[in-house]
């Protein structure tokens, strides 16, 4: 069985990593990519953390696996959002696919991993405060185990710092940023030290890890990362900052090159990210336009916030800020850009009518696309709307929102009662792209080969491939062949296996998905990270 590692950079971008590469920064990632093979990898819609992640590893469309965003209905008739948990995983891992095919997994820091599923091999569950890491890491005792064997092992920095997470979307004072930075060049280096040793004990022929530090520098500090904005004659601050930012780089790519090593020139290593990043310079208050159309109708208690005080709002919204006897459509979350229409007799007894709801759909549809534009020069806000059944068919569709908008610059709307309906940003912020990266390099990977586009879900079928295990049939992803020698393809024919199976490990729990005041501190984190307001 051929071991694999999956390299996870939450939100690299080639725009970033060709441009550190060109600059000798990245020599392990160049070194890589020549040897290897690469292509953008699309990301889900919206591209979001949760939903990405849970996509590249279960090889299945969100309408599938059943995670549609930091927080998802309960039902399609009830009101109640929860918080998603792995609870909400309704197909298994591919960590759980290996298992059943013989093969040890460990999965590091990866999103929507807690409670963490009961595999053969090794979970430490991304997105958690420090104190849940003990009790909510796989198998119990694992993370006293690892203090033992990495003396240096801080779990206050591995795991979320609320307080300081909070500077990528408040917008930090410019003379905390280095601090900022280092503070994720430690974290990075902290959740290095855990795989160095699991590396080194050969124990698992599966090993995948996410370093999210990528994401949360892009978000804040994209002037300084995107080649495109950088002046042409930096000041010495601009320069200062830039430079830590390159630090930052510099020792991922250090933790490449080890990790390549570590894991043997027997090994299969990929380097993928679950979406990728751009900037934006503007927010779009999509619940003012909506009641500006006649679409919704606030209830009197809810303030009308200033324009230039956006990124400061604490408040989360819920069912309560509408008047929904009145209301016909809203948006709920910023991350997930969507709207939801009130379908008379789901989670209010008035409504849309059934026989009128793919009617109403299509013309507010038609609407956002024509009449949602910039107030001063008349472009077009929005780019696409997705309806439901385009991008979250399955299962799980009813939970997820009537449409979906990819914004013209990518950006994430605002929920929030808007005095306007654009406001200008202080500074250019990261927001997702996406378009990802995806390459590998390995036994009968092709060198040095740019291939077309690969898909998040195409991702899991091909970690089994090159371990030469079966994938089960009915994925919605596919293996990448094209990424192989033909002489590999003969001599390792592609086998298929029986369907996957319903994720039992975490459903079939009785213990609680998060621990006492829980929610309310992944609320915290959530909104420290801007994905709520």
């Amino acid at each position: 069985m051929t071991p694999v590692l999956l390299f996870g950079l939450d939100g690299a971008t080639f725009d970033v990593l060709d441009a550190l590469i060109d600059r000798g920064l990245m020599p392990n990632l160049g070194r890589f990519f020549a040897e290897g093979t690469r292509a953008a990898l699309e990301s889900t819609v919206p591209p979001l953390t949760p939903i990405a992640w849970t996509s590249m590893v279960t090889g299945r469309r969100p309408g599938h696996h059943g995670v549609l965003g930091f927080f998802q209905y309960d039902s399609a008739r009830s009101s109640a959002l929860r918080i998603v948990s792995s609870r909400e995983v309704r197909v298994e891992t591919v960590w759980a696919m290996a298992n059943r095919r013989g093969a040890r997994a460990a999965c590091l820091n990866f999103p929507v991993h807690c409670p963490p599923p009961k595999l053969d091999g090794v979970v430490i569950p991304g997105w958690v405060p420090w104190k849940w890491l003990k009790p909510f890491s796989h198998p119990r005792g694992l993370m006293e185990r690892l203090q033992m064997e990495i003396p240096d092992l801080d779990l206050k920095e591995l795991a979320m710092d609320f307080e300081q997470e909070k500077k990528s979307i408040a917008g930090a004072p410019v003379d905390d940023y280095e601090e900022w930075i280092r503070l994720h060049l430690r974290r990075d280096r902290q959740w290095f030290n855990v795989l160095r040793s699991l590396l080194a004990g050969r124990d698992h022929q599966l090993t995948g890890i996410v370093f999210d530090g990528v994401d949360k520098l892009q978000h804040l500090l994209w002037p300084f990362l995107d080649p495109r904005l950088a002046p042409a004659r930096p000041d010495e601050r601009f320069s200062r900052i830039r430079g830590i930012c390159w630090d930052y780089f510099r020792q991922l790519d250090a933790f490449l090159g080890e990790a390549c090593e570590l894991a043997g020139p027997e090994a299969t290593v990929v380097v993928a990210s679950d979406h990728g990043f751009t900037g934006t310079d503007q927010v779009l208050f999509i619940n003012t336009w909506l009641e500006r159309e006649g679409y919704l109708v606030w209830k009197p208690s809810m303030p009308v916030v200033a324009d230039n005080d956006f990124e400061l709002e604490p408040d989360f919204y819920q069912l309560s800020a509408f008047d929904l006897t009145r209301t016909r459509a809203y948006a709920l979350t910023a991350a997930s850009n969507g709207i939801h229409i009130v379908a008379s007799g789901q989670r209010s007894a008035e409504g849309v009518p059934a026989s009128e709801y793919v009617e109403f759909r299509e013309k507010l549809r038609e609407a956002l696309l024509t009449r949602c534009v910039h107030p001063e020069t008349g472009e077009p806000l929005i780019a696409r709307v997705w309806t439901r059944e385009e991008i979250f068919e399955g299962p799980a569709m009813e939970q997820a929102p009537d449409l979906t908008l990819t914004l013209r610059d990518h950006g994430f709307f605002s929920v929030r009662r808007g005095a306007g309906l654009v406001a200008k940003r202080r500074e250019t912020m990261g927001t997702h792209h996406p378009l990802g990266v995806l390459a590998a390099r390995g036994p009968g990977i092709l060198p040095g080969t740019r291939l077309e586009n690969a898909r998040l879900e195409d991702v899991a079928p091909t970690l089994l491939y090159a371990m030469g295990l079966p994938v089960p049939a009915g994925l919605d992803g596919t293996v990448l062949m094209n990424w192989f020698t033909a002489a590999y393809r003969a001599e390792r024919p592609l086998q298929m296996s029986s369907p996957e199976r319903r994720q039992p490990e975490v459903s079939r729990s009785r213990e609680p998905a998060l621990p006492p005041g829980g929610e309310a501190e992944v609320m915290e984190h959530l909104r420290a990270l801007g994905y709520i307001e």
